[in-house]
């Protein structure tokens, strides 16, 4: 890993695992390019907002699962999961559909996303670095 791949990941928000600050910075990176389509294309393109979606579930699966290898509690971060994926889901589609604020949209995701990371995400990294799963980028 350099820092080019971790550029749209601000340094507080790095919690220490390679793979989940790479997937971190590929979303934030996302999240910049959905910006930038909407206003060359006049619209949010549907494609890409089930591209942030997927791409939001894998890492949420990539979280989960190093949770149940380091034996953390995850339950109520998983429920967090669940519950954004959901709220986001109807909130793109209704940007996709001309039916909301899509620049709202992508602003409230990517406070709701650097909250979530520095409140929620930072403890599961700090477990995995404690038991030795951390910085390395084959996790």
């Amino acid at each position: 890993m350099n820092e080019g791949d971790l550029r749209f990941l601000p340094t507080a928000l790095l919690i220490g695992v390679g793979k989940i600050d790479l997937q971190h910075a590929a979303l934030f990176q996302r999240l910049i390019q959905l910006k930038e389509s909407f206003l060359n294309n006049g619209g949010l393109q549907a494609v890409e907002a089930d591209g942030l979606v997927q791409a939001l579930r894998e890492h949420y699966a990539t979280e989960e699962e190093l949770a149940g290898e380091i034996g953390m509690d995850f339950a109520a971060h998983t429920d967090d999961h669940r519950n954004m994926l959901q709220m986001i889901s109807k909130a793109l589609n209704d940007g996709v559909e001309g039916r909301a604020d899509v620049f709202g949209t992508l602003r409230y995701i990517e406070y709701w996303f650097e909250r979530h990371i520095a409140q929620d995400d930072k403890p599961l990294g700090e477990c995995a670095v404690r038991r030795g799963s951390g910085s390395g980028e084959t996790l």
